[in-house]
């Protein structure tokens, strides 16, 4: 059976702009050097639905669906810049549920936002949060999709010269709190952004 032709292209920025048009050169001069979702469709509908279901690709969405059954009983956590409005932060369960305190929500998409900070110094703080919810919860495995994080900086391994100081500091009160964290069971694990629960998607 002979594909269907694209007639239609739908888009999404992760600015929040979205649209669908009939050319794809128009198209391409829009989502052309930016965070952006689209996909061709056939008739204008399909393009529509696609749009009103979030703009996923469902390969990638299956894929991630199937993974997550199988992910292991802990909390995950992750932090990105994608929306522009700063790096945002976001810690869930292995289900994807939310689980960030209210008093630390403070985005309309139930992440915790920082202005002026780097993604690397999100991601620390993410893992912060993450390990004081697992104490809480009596919860032994923590689980991220940085390697800075987790293999130096949550050790407190970390150059001075190369980061400001208030990261510093962070990165040793992480340390203290992972040390607390490990010594009463829990461990600190590596999981790929791929099947991440608490991915923020700003890269896909």
């Amino acid at each position: 059976m002979a594909k269907a032709k694209n007639n239609y292209y739908a888009y999404k920025l992760v600015s929040g702009q979205s649209g669908i048009l009939d050319s794809w050169q128009e198209t391409e001069n829009i989502v052309k050097g930016k965070s952006a979702r689209y996909k061709g469709f056939a008739t204008k509908q399909e393009a529509q639905k696609w749009l009103e279901d979030g703009a996923n690709y469902e390969k990638g969405k299956i894929k991630k669906e199937k993974f997550q059954k199988k992910l292991e009983r802990g909390i995950y956590f992750d932090a990105g810049t994608g929306r522009g409005k700063g790096t945002e932060l976001k810690v869930t369960d292995e289900s994807g549920k939310n689980l960030l305190p209210k008093s630390k929500i403070n985005t309309e998409h139930q992440t915790h936002r920082l202005v002026a900070k780097t993604n690397n110094y999100g991601e620390l703080l993410a893992c912060k949060f993450a390990i004081e919810i697992a104490l809480r919860k009596k919860t032994k495995n923590v689980f991220g999709d940085s390697r800075l994080v987790i293999d130096y900086w949550s050790l407190g391994h970390i150059k001075a010269k190369n980061v400001d100081e208030e990261t510093v500091e962070l990165s040793m009160d992480v340390a203290v709190l992972r040390d607390k964290f490990e010594k009463s069971g829990g461990k600190l694990i590596h999981v790929s952004g791929d099947i991440n629960p608490a991915d923020l998607g700003f890269h896909r």
